[in-house]
């Protein structure tokens, strides 16, 4: 079975996206079980499972409507929603972010079944390469409007929380690491969704997976710097040894 060469991209977005949920998901169970942390793992492999597709339908010859479904839910719709939704997490009082992942997860049942049942223009589909998103909403726009829907307040909340935070963060001098963690965060999702908009724009897929693939690192560093400890919190924790007194002889 011939392997394309271009499938290169999509299969190394596949490899860092699926690599770095495990160190998340690793890091998550094996702490405290922060929910942004949960959020931001199923986000790195959404970014995984779209490409996976993309990889697959390369090396199988062509999509098929289950793949191209799969691939628009996973990379169209979902995956910035949950990574802004880790942002909300760790920014956020926990009663604030309880209530946006209700939404969240309504949002994302709903979506499931609209992207899964909505008509799919086979023809789009057949065109061995890059999937046509066109493929989705040629008959009913619904998803189109999902995917803004997601990845257009995700990326707005991502990228206010970084502006946000950093002002918080600054101006009462603590938290530096997380501060500059969740600015790469938002620096990581303007990157993905340029290379979303360079796909819709141009109709190719030249630019999306270096794009993702760029992004994707960037947000997991990002991600390394908001669970570092910072030398402040390192040195409160130092407990001084007990003063001894003098005794007498």
């Amino acid at each position: 079975m011939a392997f394309p060469a271009l499938t290169i991209l999509p299969l190394s977005v596949t490899i860092i996206g699926a690599a770095f949920a495990i160190v998340i998901f690793n890091h998550y169970f094996s702490t405290r079980r922060r929910p942004h942390e949960l959020m931001w793992g199923i986000a790195f492999l959404l970014f995984a499972v779209a490409a996976a597709t993309q990889v697959y339908a390369d090396v199988t010859g062509g999509w098929t409507p289950l793949l191209g479904r799969t691939y628009y839910l996973a990379g169209a719709v979902l995956n910035v929603g949950f990574l802004a939704l880790g942002t909300i997490y760790l920014l956020f009082p926990r009663r604030v972010a309880n209530l946006v992942f209700g939404i969240v997860l309504l949002l994302t049942l709903a979506s499931t079944f609209i992207v899964f049942t909505v008509p799919v223009d086979a023809g789009a589909l057949a065109i061995k390469g890059n999937v046509d998103w066109k493929a989705f909403f040629s008959v009913d726009t619904t998803p189109r409007w999902l995917a803004a829907l997601f990845s257009g307040i995700g990326s707005i909340m991502v990228i206010a929380g970084a502006l946000w935070s950093g002002l918080v963060f600054w101006r009462k001098g603590i938290m530096r690491q997380r501060m500059i963690g969740v600015f790469l965060l938002a620096a990581g999702t303007l990157i993905v969704g340029l290379g979303g908009t360079l796909k819709g724009a141009l109709h190719s897929d030249d630019f999306l997976y270096p794009t993702m693939a760029v992004g994707v690192v960037i947000m997991f560093i990002g991600y390394l710097q908001t669970i570092r400890t910072s030398p402040a919190i390192q040195a409160s924790t130092v407990q001084p040894a007990p003063e001894r007194t003098p005794t007498s002889h």
